[in-house]
C-alpha cells in the first residue's frame, strides 16, 4: 500500500510539473537603438525599458529600435501605441517581427538588419509587420512568409480611421468594413488617444489576429482565418510561420518615411493628391510605443 501511494505521489508531481512548462510566460523586452535619422532635430528616439518615445513636445525623433533577444512561439504581443501627434500623410508608424532564417539567433541591427525587402539573397527574411501607418489615418498589417523578397508568399490586410474620413487626401467612398477582403473599419478607436495593439498568434491551427483595442471598444484588423487578404495577398503557408517561429523572432518598432499603406490597388483609399508630409525637422508628428510585452509559450522560450 505504501508503495502504491509513493507511485501515486510521483505521478501527480509529474502531472503537476508538466502543466506548469506549459504555462504562458510574459515578457518585458529591452531594445537598443539601430539608427537615427540625421535630420530630425530632436536627436534619437528616447529608449525607457520597453517603451520608445518618437518625440516630445516640438520634436520629432526619427529612428530605428531592434529588441536585444529573440522570442520564440509567441503567443501574443501587447503595446500600447499613441499616435495622437501622428498627423503627417506618408510617415510610417512600424511595429513589426523580422527573422533571418540563414542565420536566427542574429540581431538585426546595423550591417545584419534585414527584412522582406529583398535587398540580398541572404538577407532576404521573415517579415511579422503588426502595424504600419499613413499617419494615423490608415493600416496595414501583413505576413511576409517564405523566402523573401518581392516574390514571397504575403497577405495584406488594412483599416482606416476616422482621420481618414472627410479628409481630402484620402477617397472615403472607396472605405468599406470588408473583412473576408483584408478591409477595415476601425473608426471606434479614437486616434487622439492611446489604444492598445493585440496580436495573438495560435499553432495548433496556425492562425494570426491583430486587434485595436481601447477601453471596452475592441476592432480586429487582421485575421488569417477571415477569407483571402485584401488584393495583392498570395496564399500563404502558415505552417512555415510555425516552423520558423521555433527559432524566434526579433521584436522592430521604426518611425521612418518612404512606403505606406495606400489601401488595394483597384480602388486605393489613398488618391494621391496630396503631398507628403515631413518626417524630419517636423515639430508637430511623431509617436509612441510604451508597455511592450511578449508571451511566448513557456516549453519554447528560447
Amino acid at each position: 500500500m505504501k508503495r502504491l501511494l509513493v507511485i501515486l505521489a510521483v505521478l501527480a508531481l509529474a502531472a503537476c510539473t508538466k502543466t506548469t512548462s506549459q504555462a504562458p510566460t510574459a515578457s518585458t523586452p529591452s531594445f537598443v537603438l539601430d539608427y537615427s535619422a540625421s535630420c530630425t532635430s530632436g536627436g534619437a528616439p528616447t529608449i525607457s525599458g520597453n517603451s520608445i518615445t518618437f518625440g516630445s513636445g516640438t520634436q520629432c525623433q526619427a529612428g530605428r529600435i531592434v529588441a536585444t533577444q529573440s522570442y520564440a512561439n509567441i503567443t501574443e504581443f501587447r503595446a500600447t501605441v499613441d499616435l495622437s501627434k501622428l498627423s503627417s500623410n506618408y510617415v510610417n508608424a512600424s511595429i513589426y517581427l523580422i527573422q533571418n532564417p540563414n542565420n536566427p539567433s542574429v540581431q538585426p541591427i546595423g550591417n545584419n538588419y534585414c527584412d522582406a525587402g529583398g535587398n540580398n539573397n541572404q538577407w532576404n527574411c521573415r517579415e511579422l509587420d503588426l502595424m504600419e501607418t499613413n499617419g494615423n489615418k490608415m493600416f496595414q498589417t501583413t505576413l511576409h512568409l517564405g523566402a523573401g523578397g518581392s516574390s514571397a508568399p504575403q497577405r495584406y490586410e488594412y483599416a482606416y480611421s476616422s482621420t481618414a474620413l472627410n479628409n481630402s487626401c484620402f477617397n472615403s467612398a472607396n472605405m468599406k468594413n470588408d473583412p473576408a477582403n483584408g478591409l477595415y473599419d476601425a473608426t471606434a478607436i479614437d486616434m487622439s488617444k492611446p489604444f492598445d495593439l493585440v496580436t495573438t498568434i495560435t499553432y495548433d491551427t496556425p492562425r494570426m489576429v491583430v486587434t485595436y483595442q481601447q477601453g471596452s471598444t475592441s476592432v480586429v484588423v487582421y485575421d488569417t482565418n477571415d477569407g483571402s487578404g485584401a488584393q495583392g495577398s498570395g496564399t500563404i503557408d502558415m505552417s512555415d510561420l510555425v516552423a520558423t517561429m521555433k527559432n524566434g523572432y526579433w521584436p522592430v518598432i521604426a518611425f521612418w518615411q518612404g512606403y505606406s499603406p495606400t489601401g488595394p490597388g483597384s480602388a486605393p483609399w489613398w488618391n494621391g493628391s496630396c503631398p507628403w508630409g515631413a518626417l524630419c525637422n517636423n515639430t508637430g508628428s511623431y509617436w509612441s510605443v510604451n508597455n511592450i510585452q511578449v508571451t511566448t509559450s513557456a516549453s519554447a522560450k528560447k
